[in-house]
């Protein structure tokens, strides 16, 4: 009994620490740092009764996006609604062209409400982002959220990042964990190498070669050139039907 309740204390300890360093973060936990960050008195309160407003299309797919994220990571999902105006208690999306530079947002925390406004759809997105990198890691139903205004756009028009799947083959799985990887950090450029001589990885139709043949090696080298392999076979590559499904799904996340 003792030795559980250690444990419990230990866990809670641990809770507190990870929601402390949030709250005493100047950043609030949002990577990169925002351009500014305006600290207000109060909390909101999200809870599963909280509403998610969105209007258009493409703030409707965001809006769809941060619940499958609460639904994978938290259990549940927020009532969705169309309205500007949904009042208290709500989260709202939208964007306004004049809000921010190109891909910048405006994340407006009250006692009341949330508001995103993104400058267009990849603005609103890397806003909702920045909102998710808020929320705790454990799993509940409902938290408080620091009151705040953040204004942010990037840096940089470039922020790519790169997979190297010509020497190491990656499962398309894994391709899109990635992906959600660089969304959540707002990279907007995917480099991914498909060819080189260690495998040629994307299907050519007119080429059948390139992949039953040139998608296998017989054997890796093992270190940096030292002249010893390891004897076993290694390969994989992508249809073409796969690299669609890849390319699209980095465009939900606006990604190219």
């Amino acid at each position: 009994m003792k030795k559980c309740f250690l444990i419990t204390l230990v866990m809670l300890a641990g809770m507190l620490q990870v929601a402390g360093a949030k709250n005493e973060d100047p950043n609030l936990g949002i990577i990169p740092a925002p351009v500014s960050i305006a600290r207000k008195a109060g909390t909101f309160h999200l809870t599963t009764a909280t509403r998610l407003a969105a209007t258009g299309t493409e703030a409707q797919q965001v809006a769809g996006m941060f619940n499958a994220f609460l639904k994978e990571n938290y259990g549940y999902t927020l009532k969705t609604t169309q309205e500007s105006a949904p009042g208290n208690n709500s989260i709202v999306l939208a964007i306004r062209e004049n809000v921010a530079p190109k891909e910048g947002y405006r994340l407006a925390i009250t006692r009341k409400s949330i508001a995103i406004q993104g400058a267009d759809g990849p603005g609103l997105f890397h806003g909702l982002q920045s909102l998710i990198q808020m929320l705790p890691v454990e799993k509940q139903a409902d938290y408080t959220l620091p009151c705040a205004i953040i204004n942010d756009y990037p840096r940089f028009t470039y922020r790519g990042m790169h997979l190297d799947c010509g020497r190491h083959f990656f499962p398309v799985s894994f391709v899109k964990e990635y992906l959600d990887m660089m969304a959540r950090y707002k990279f907007n450029t995917f480099h991914w190498h498909l060819t080189e001589d260690q495998g040629w990885r994307i299907e050519i139709k007119k080429y059948p070669r390139l992949t039953t043949i040139g998608s296998r090696r017989n054997e890796t080298v093992i270190g940096h050139n030292s002249g010893k392999y390891d004897g076993k076979p290694y390969g994989g590559y992508y249809t073409q039907d796969q690299i669609r499904d890849v390319v699209q799904y980095a465009r939900e996340r606006y990604i190219t």
